[in-house]
């Protein structure tokens, strides 16, 4: 029987009241330091760990946690960091060389955007102290996801306030910015042939394809299921693309902000719904299992949960919710999801609690 053996959250920081805030201007030295949110994940098989990808106001956005001691180690990014980078969006990506690729995130409100220089691309190598800034691709916005194509060695982001997108080149620095797209998705995907996949148009969030050989982008008429009603839902302007993969099986798998599992074939643009897997909106966390099962996490308002979808039949199973097994207490809002290595253990994100701190959370998975 498929389900969730035990449920454990881990604590970075934390603060038990004034948590979640709109305006950053206001906040207390307590929310300062203590006011954390996991918000990137990232296995690293070369030594185990979890990084962590997090919004901290003190600039200490880069963390790894030891799965073996059960601690967290800071990566010093604060000994690099300008006062806008408060956060790692939907932005680490691992090389084949054990390199971590990755990009910081704003939440400055727009009176201030003109102060900002823009969110920097960066990169950990394996063993180096501090991380080292590479780039600003866009001035004065900030990076919300990134995508690695280490074959063609380019990075793809895409910004925020401003919804840029544009195309970083590791090995020579150069930019291709295509400027203000209208829309954003949480994280994006490249296909089986080089292709990076988005959406674009402010109304109707369709979708988008980059091919890096031409440098030309296909723009669509047509977007996932329910996209402009599932507008929105992250943050003001974004599209409802909460998450994108690829299956390794020829098609990018998408959930959606609505809490839809859908299947896009990039031979056609075509998407086809396969199903609704949880009780509540927001589809965030996707990942291939195995050569038949996707496994995936979702969930808004304490309404967290974790799901299998099997490629070969259509089932999918909800394998349950998101509870700490000791305490009881529920997570909040999902926000990414990795897997330990090969074995039956995940980690999700948590963010944007009302009241406390976000966690992360580790959950031992029957599947």
């Amino acid at each position: 029987m498929q389900g969730i053996r035990k449920v454990t959250h881990h604590i970075l920081r934390d603060i038990k009241s004034g948590g979640y805030i709109e305006d950053t201007s206001r906040m207390t030295d307590e929310q300062r330091r203590n006011l954390v949110a996991f918000t990137c994940l990232l296995y690293h098989p070369h030594d185990g760990g979890i990084y962590c990808g997090i919004t901290a106001f003190d600039g200490e956005i880069f963390w790894r946690y030891d799965p073996a001691a059960k601690s967290f180690i800071s990566l010093h990014y604060g000994q690099v960091a300008e006062e806008f980078e408060v956060k790692i969006h939907r932005s680490l990506c691992l090389a084949p060389d054990g390199t971590i690729y990755g990009a910081t995130a704003c939440l400055y409100t727009v009176n201030e955007r003109l102060r900002a220089p823009g969110g920097a691309i960066f990169r950990h190598a394996p063993g180096s102290a501090v991380p080292e800034k590479l780039a600003i691709p866009v001035q004065y916005d900030y990076i919300q996801t990134i995508a690695l194509d280490e074959q063609r060695r380019l990075i793809y982001g895409l910004t925020y306030p401003v919804f840029n997108f544009f195309v970083y080149h590791l090995d020579t620095g150069e930019v291709e910015d295509y400027d203000y797209i209208g829309s954003i998705t949480h994280i994006s995907a490249i296909d089986d042939v080089g292709c990076f996949w988005g959406t674009w148009d402010v109304a109707h969030h369709h979708l988008f394809k980059y091919d890096p050989a031409t440098r030309e982008i296909t723009w669509f008429h047509h977007g996932t299921p329910d996209a402009a009603r599932e507008a929105n839902i992250m943050y003001p302007g974004a599209g409802p693309v909460d998450v994108m993969i690829n299956g390794g099986d020829g098609y990018l798998y998408i959930g959606t902000t609505g809490g839809s599992l859908c299947r896009l074939d990039p031979t056609t643009a075509e998407v086809e719904c396969l199903g609704h897997p949880g009780p509540s909106r927001r589809l965030p966390g996707l990942l291939v299992w195995d050569d038949d099962l996707l496994l995936g996490a979702g969930g808004d308002e304490e309404g967290g949960f974790v799901f299998t979808y099997s490629r070969k039949t259509g089932a999918i199973n909800r394998l349950g919710p998101i509870i700490d097994t000791q305490s009881g207490l529920p997570l909040y809002r999902v926000h990414d999801v990795c897997r330990l290595g090969d074995t039956n253990t995940i980690f999700v994100a948590e963010t944007d609690v009302p009241n406390r701190s976000g966690y992360l959370w580790e959950c031992e998975l029957d599947v």
